[in-house]
């Protein structure tokens, strides 16, 4: 075999989950195939090998089967013509550099006709060129191609960081193999069905108390509580600022229950249009009313018997339906719209509020005897502010989950990331915490994710949100929006510099004079 020339200088890494395959830059294809096949074979478990040693060379052991360069590179062609259908790659442009004898086939084209033209030239729904440009990839979407529906996937190609061109796969060339895959899809969702009976998740919920991961002595004293409330059947009221993970608790609690093997079912208060509440809430009979369903309809409470009803933003609940609710949770019982007869329910309450009950019971808004009937067991879920040494070991857990549902394996936050974090507001809590994450990964461009790439979210983030924040009397004028968004801006812009005006200028890239200016114009204040 040739030694490969010094000249040939690395140009990209293709990602993929749990490999980086490299691709070099000469012109003749074989380098391409040479290097794609090293993904090719592992994905594909195709391992030739005439001695157990080990060599540094990963292609050495394959190479040594071949008696010329050119056998070895026919080798090579076929196992990528037979794992991936139709491959192409174009570079930054969007330029075909490179196709493969399916592609040919497949879209019945000449390689020395279409090799050096863009490729919204050949195909007319392609998105390779965005691939190229954005860096994002996309993985197993539907492409018409004649007319007929194929799996690709589109996957950028790095240089330094740099994305400079894109490779494009059918995964799926014949209907026949979507088929396979979709009953494997219904036999694996079987499987996990069975398991989350294993691992006692109850239909309805995802979570347990496995998934509350947490640092803080505060937080651990918190689940323990629910630990404990969960063995029994007392009601629960779960307080806590929106984003808190509310919800999550509720699954929890369900799932460490006798009632586990139970309906669970989530009741969202403030959704509930309030002439529609009791049918809702309890139910109606076979021509109760004008459209009503026919033989009649199960309320939540029905559903719910022998399982837990989740009363989401109880706060929230008309006051006409509190009496009623007060009712059913006196007697364990419902009375159907239309129905003489009332009907026996077994179910546990867990209610949640990011509400100050007390002070709507106080205004009138919240019966108080409701409120002694949900105060029974309370937990109070903290903000991230009160608990600053959980965000690292949550933000880390989000970041997994997200990059397996996104598929970008390649980005890792860095240790600046977390401390810029641990300064952060997080008004919304765990939720808005996963918002940001999330576009950080898809959005930065480098793969070491550091305090810039957050700052550059944050900073950019929720334009609609302050448009939507104008009042009426303050007017939607350019002059408002301007001066709404550079409070905003300077607010955010001291916070994370911790008070240093300097510090907070440089960051919004003014001049110190200018941005004392406006501390002054708009009466903000902070540390020299």
């Amino acid at each position: 075999m040739t030694q490969k020339s010094e000249d040939q200088t690395l140009i990209g890494r293709f990602h993929v989950p749990n490999k980086i395959f490299h691709i070099k830059n000469r012109q003749d294809t074989e380098d391409i195939i040479g290097d794609a096949s090293s993904y090719s074979r592992q994905i594909n478990n195709i391992r030739i090998e005439k001695s157990s040693t080990r060599k540094k060379d990963d292609n050495s052991l394959i190479e040594g089967i071949f008696s010329s360069e050119r056998s070895y590179i026919d080798f090579l062609k076929k196992v990528v013509d037979y794992v991936a259908c139709g491959l192409q790659v174009v570079n930054k442009e969007g330029v075909l550099v490179y196709i493969n004898d399916s592609f040919e086939e497949v879209h019945g084209v000449r390689r020395d006709e279409v090799i050096g033209r863009h490729v919204t030239g050949i195909i007319d729904n392609t998105r390779m060129h965005v691939v190229a440009h954005t860096g994002i990839p996309e993985y197993d979407r539907v492409q018409n191609i004649k007319g007929i529906p194929y799996v690709v996937s589109r996957i950028p190609i790095f240089e330094e960081e740099e994305c400079v061109g894109a490779v494009g796969i059918i995964r799926f060339r014949y209907l026949d193999e979507v088929k396979h895959l979709t009953d494997d899809i219904k036999r694996l969702q079987k499987q996990i069905q069975s398991m989350r009976k294993d691992n006692h998740l109850a239909a309805n919920t995802e979570y347990s108390f496995r998934d509350i991961v947490s640092a803080s002595e505060t937080m651990a004293g918190v689940k323990d509580q629910a630990m404990q409330a969960a063995a029994t059947d007392a009601t629960v009221l779960l307080r806590g600022e929106s984003g808190v993970g509310k919800e999550v608790f509720a699954h929890s609690i369900h799932n460490l229950s006798q009632r586990r093997d139970g309906p669970f079912v989530r009741v969202n208060c403030c959704a509930l249009q309030e002439n529609l509440v009791e049918s809702e809430l309890f139910g109606y009979e076979d021509g109760a009313f004008t459209g009503a369903r026919k033989g009649g309809h199960k309320g939540k409470f029905e559903q719910a018997d022998g399982g837990t009803i989740f009363l989401d933003e109880i706060g929230d609940m008309p006051l006409s339906a509190q009496s009623k609710l007060l009712r059913v949770i006196q007697d364990r019982a419902v009375d159907r719209l239309g129905s003489e007869r009332r009907n026996r329910v077994d179910v546990r309450i867990i209610a949640a509020t990011n509400s100050n009950l007390e002070a709507r019971v106080r205004d009138g808004s919240f019966r108080e005897d409701l409120y002694y009937r949900l105060d029974v067991i309370p937990i109070v879920i903290p903000s991230l502010r009160q608990v600053p040494e959980d965000i690292p070991i949550l933000a880390r857990t989000l970041w997994d989950k997200l990059s397996k549902r996104h598929g970008i394996f390649h980005k890792r936050l860095m240790p600046s990331a977390y401390a810029a974090m641990q300064r952060q507001p997080w008004k919304g809590n765990v939720r808005e915490l996963q918002n940001v994450l999330e576009r950080v990964l898809i959005m930065a461009r480098s793969s070491q994710v550091g305090e810039e790439d957050l700052r550059h979210v944050l900073l950019h983030g929720g334009t609609s949100n302050d448009l939507m924040d104008l009042d009426a009397d303050g007017g939607t004028t350019l002059e408002k929006l301007v001066e709404r968004t550079e409070q905003r801006a300077i607010r955010y812009a001291l916070a994370v510099m911790e008070g240093n005006r300097s510090a907070a200028a440089r960051l919004l890239g003014i001049s110190r004079p200018l941005f004392y200016k406006k501390l002054s114009r708009y009466g903000l204040g902070g540390k020299t």
